[in-house]
């Protein structure tokens, strides 16, 4: 846990970490964890998986993304909450949790801001079925498999001049520090079309 908290929030996020960790990601480390203690006290059933191995996506952003040690100090307590915030489903939950922890612990640091962002950021990717969300340099990148059937020329249209779509992804602008509501605004947007995605073949 130490680890993950100077390096980030492992598969919370995406899938690189360290340690037996590192092999599954923290969710499902602490999934497979609770599966075993219940199957040693015979209230396991074996042909459960867990959830966060039907649903894989990356979220690769340049956040600080972790609970810090010297706001929440308890160990135990920041596993916990990783948890929690981890097997988050959909925005309501993010926002939910946002509130908790101010009213638990005060005011936000920009580490806990920086990794509920990315989970708000991964319950909307997931809503869209993104396997990915990244940004190398100055390119958000959205990489979606379904782009190949759909008419990207009209989506590109739709989604503004600062975006390319190719066979495989959507490529977003991100030269100064308004990516982040840029990528939330393309996000929602997205989600808004994948129920029209028929209509873009």
């Amino acid at each position: 846990i130490r680890d993950l908290e100077m390096r980030g929030s492992g598969d919370i996020l995406s899938t690189r970490q360290s340690g037996h960790i590192a092999s599954v990601g923290l969710h499902l480390y602490t999934e497979m964890l609770q599966q075993a203690v219940q199957d040693q006290r015979g209230e396991g059933d074996p042909t459960d998986a867990p959830a966060s191995s039907r649903e894989r996506i990356i979220i690769d952003l340049p956040l600080p993304a972790y609970l810090p040690t010297d706001w929440i100090p308890e160990m135990a307590l920041r596993l916990q909450l990783y948890r929690r915030i981890g097997s988050i489903q959909n925005l309501e939950e993010v926002d939910a949790m946002r509130r908790e922890l101010i009213d638990r612990f005060g005011k936000l640091p920009a580490a806990v801001e920086g990794l509920l962002y990315q989970i708000r950021v991964k319950v909307m990717a997931l809503s869209v079925r993104a396997t990915h969300v990244l940004l190398p340099r100055q390119q958000i990148l959205i990489k979606l498999p379904y782009l190949a059937t759909v008419k990207r020329e009209l989506l590109a249209l739709t989604l503004g001049r600062d975006i390319e779509v190719t066979r495989t992804e959507v490529r977003i602008a991100a030269e100064d520090e308004t990516w982040q509501a840029r990528l939330i605004e393309i996000l929602a947007q997205l989600e808004d079309m994948v129920s029209l995605v028929g209509a873009l073949r």
